[in-house]
Order: C-alpha cells, then structure tokens, then sequence
C-alpha cells in the first residue's frame, strides 16, 4: 500500500485549518508549501493526494514540537468535516451499527487507513490498521480514536464506554490523549484498537434517526462507488443525489459543477457507455426504491425527493421504469423484498 495511491476527503483537513488559525498561523500557506489549495477544504468532493497530506502532519508536529497533536487536531474536527457520514452514523441506532456504517464508509474520508472490527466474547474492538501513513503514526492514531469518541458520545447513552484504548506508538510527554478521552491509554501496543462491551454497543442511540440515515445512504454509496471506479457517471449521480430534493439540474449546470462544458461531460459520459439521460433515471430509480422500501415515507414524498413536481409525474415515470407503480412496488417489498422488480425500461 503506497501513498501515491490513496486520497484524503480534502473537508477532512478543515480541522488543521482551525488549528493554524488558533495559533496564529496562516493556513493557506502552510498548505501551499505541500502544493494544496486550502479553499479546497471547503468543497465536499474535493480530495487530497495521501502523499501531501502526510508531509503537511509532519512539518505541523516537527515545527509545533507538539507531543500529543493529534488528541489536539481532534479537537478541532467537526460532524460536517466527513460530508455526510457523520451525521449518519450519529443517526445511527446503536454504536455498534455506527461502527460498521463507520467501516462500510472509511474510505470516503480516507483511503490510506483502515478500521476492522473484531468481536471477541463480549467485547468489539475497533481496530486501526496502520495503512499508508506509517511516518505520521503518532499523530494519526491519538488523533482517529480522539475524534472519534467525541463523535460518539455526542449520541451514545451513558452507559457506553470504551474499555481500553490501545495505541502502537511510543507514550509522549503528556496526557494530553487521556485528557481528551477521559480513560486511560495503553502505549506502545501491538495493535492500535478501542475495545468496547458488546452489549454496551448494542444499547439505542439518544439520537437514531431512521430518516437522515435513509437520506443520506444513497449519497454515501454513490461517493463509495465514485472512489472505487473514477468515473464521471459517479461524479453526476452524486451531484444528483445532492441537489434532486430543489429540482432536477440540467446538463449544463453539472457539466459547470464539474469543472467542464457540457459537450465533454458527453464525450465522457459517452466513453463508459451511458448518457446523461440515462445517469438522471437511474438515479431517480435507485432512490425512489430506497425510499419506497420504507413505510414511513410517503410515495409524495419519495416522488419530490426524486425531483419530480408532483404525485402523478413521479407514478408515470416510476411505471415506465419499472412496469408497476410505487405502491406495487412498495406492497412487493412488503411481502417479498427479494422480488422487488430493479430493472429500468
């Protein structure tokens, strides 16, 4: 696994933004120095090759002299810093399901670590798999279970603790992690972990939202498909799912969203054998039977979700798809989820 490779959710770096600035630093030109454009950390698409990133972490610990800085730089992060997914992991309905959304989705914000669970008698260990940033350790394993738990204590009950944190890396000078976990840390481990009882993890969520999980599982899958195949039908369908809920954009505006004219996003859409057209239904589709397979959103509602202006739009293009309406395909569900028909005519 090599840094060339792998990328980093350019939002992700918002957070060393946030710390330049609280030490009077300037930001655009710390990262300049790395060849990244700090107006890029507030465009939720872009990314950050792996390499860069990881020279801006070390000229931040080397010139800081900071021992802890990445129980610092957590401190920093916010939900929205990892675009739609932490959001949707709060909304989860236990720890453990965030866990696993945390898993399915890790690569969104960065490809070049890795997060594994494994269950023991009664525990769950969140384990981190030390991945392409090997020089940058010491500041990326306090700074991942840092932010983490402060994401996670926002919504888990009070119950929920970790039994132990365990890190790879040497013990610093401070506490500054104990401090900001608020339990104790184990240095210099085999395997860099936070373990959790398995009951404690499975216990509700103050804040599990079945409909903010619903609206942004399509966006998460698609920006996980967009990362695995680099193609531009991903990059369409994304800005879709994003924007669809205000009305359906034309072909121009996404060509504009993606930094080219129109008649390229059609010779490039062209060249992985589809259209634009094509990408449009195929996204109101799959999102329409996302939505229909819930019984607690209307088929109104799923039809303005998907763009459409009205009840009967959406019915008409649903049947066209598909050869059924959304309530036939909704009571198939019911019955039958295996037998929901998913071709587009």
């Amino acid at each position: 696994m090599t840094l060339e490779t792998h990328s980093v959710l350019a939002t992700q770096l918002r957070m060393v933004v946030r710390w330049l600035e609280a030490q009077g630093q300037d930001p655009a030109a710390c990262f300049s120095r790395h060849g990244l454009d700090v107006r890029q950390t507030q465009e939720p698409r872009e990314r950050f090759p792996a390499g860069a990133v990881e020279g801006l972490l070390i000229d931040l610990r080397d010139e800081s002299a900071r021992p802890c800085l990445g129980s610092e730089l957590a401190a920093y992060h916010k939900l929205n810093d990892a675009h739609a997914l932490g959001i949707t992991m709060l909304a989860s309905k236990t720890g453990l399901e965030a866990l696993e959304r945390a898993i399915r989705y890790q690569k969104i914000m960065s490809s070049g670590a890795q997060f594994e669970l494994s269950t023991a008698v009664g525990k769950v260990a969140l384990q981190l798999r030390h991945g392409a940033f090997r020089k940058v350790l010491d500041v990326l394993e306090p700074y991942f279970f840092a932010m983490l738990w402060r994401w996670m204590k926002v919504a888990a009950p009070p119950s929920l603790a970790p039994i132990a944190t365990q890190l790879t890396v040497p013990e610093p000078d401070n506490t500054c992690l104990t401090q900001a976990l608020g339990l104790p840390v184990t240095w210099a481990c085999e395997q860099a972990a936070m373990i959790f009882d398995k009951a404690a993890l499975e216990a509700p969520w103050q804040m599990s939202n079945t409909e903010i999980v619903r609206a942004n599982q399509p966006m998460l899958d698609n920006l996980i498909r967009g990362l695995k195949s680099g193609n531009v039908a991903a990059s369409v369908r994304l800005h879709l799912l994003e924007s669809l809920e205000e009305g359906l954009s034309s072909e121009e505006v996404v060509a504009q969203t993606l930094n080219m004219s129109a008649r390229t996003l059609q010779r490039r859409l062209k060249a992985e054998n589809t259209t634009y057209g094509e990408v449009v239904q195929q996204t109101r589709l799959h999102l329409a039977q996302q939505l229909l397979a819930s019984p607690d959103i209307s088929a109104t509602e799923v039809g303005l979700a998907c763009g459409f202006a009205d009840a009967s739009a959406f019915t008409r293009a649903f049947r066209r798809w598909t050869g059924t309406t959304p309530s036939g395909y909704r009571d198939t569900c019911r019955s039958d989820p295996s037998e929901a028909p998913e071709h587009v005519q």
